[in-house]
């Protein structure tokens, strides 16, 4: 059995890759659009509540502590629509979830060219021209997600969930490197019982 090609240990490592770049920014949408709710619901429940509370008492007296209550909660509101605004929340997690769909369709072009070359189907020179493509789309989408920053936090998490994948679901060039191991050992074990039984 032959040695596998770097070919395809190349395109094994760029899908390799790519599930950990969108494990990482799948994570960071995660905590994107968590932020934009946080800040999001209280700004809706107090502006709800305020408007609630002033039009019922519109021609009513209001003691000072209501008016500054009311003063204050209207603040707060304003801060969070601010800060939603200005860090733009909901942009951010959008493109982040939109980069980790695209390193998900390198991964699975990955893994299906890998499946073609193992049956056969797909020789070394296609599939090199074909991970000369995938290299192309890789760096381009790399380039898009330069404006969607994942934390070293985010990115160690991701880590852990790439390397806990790949732990309970092998590759499939990893599969095929198994079974080539599993192979040698038999040979082997073969060999020595042939020598021992030839006198």
């Amino acid at each position: 059995m032959s040695a596998i090609p770097n070919t395809v240990e190349v395109l094994d490592k760029l899908r390799w890759n790519a599930h950990l770049c969108k494990h990482s920014h799948f994570r960071a949408s995660m905590k994107g659009r968590n932020l934009h709710v946080l800040c999001g619901v209280p700004i809706v429940v107090v502006n709800l509540f305020l408007g609630s509370l002033f039009f019922s008492l519109i021609n009513a007296e209001l003691p000072d502590w209501t008016k500054w209550s009311g003063a204050a909660l209207a603040l707060v509101a304003a801060l969070l629509g601010g800060v939603q605004t200005f860090f733009n929340f909901k942009k951010n997690y959008e493109g982040h979830r939109q980069v980790g769909n695209e390193y998900l369709a390198i991964a699975r072009e990955c893994e299906r060219l890998i499946a073609l070359y193992f049956d056969r189907i797909l020789d070394l020179e296609h599939l090199s021209n074909k991970v000369s493509e995938l290299n192309t789309r890789y760096s381009e989408i790399n380039q898009r997600a330069e404006e969607f920053i994942v934390s070293d936090k985010v990115y160690r998490q991701a880590m852990q969930i790439q390397n806990q994948k790949a732990s309970r679901e092998p590759s499939l060039v990893e599969r095929m490197r198994n079974l080539q191991k599993a192979a040698l050992e038999q040979d082997k074990i073969h060999s020595k019982a042939s020598t021992i039984e030839t006198p």
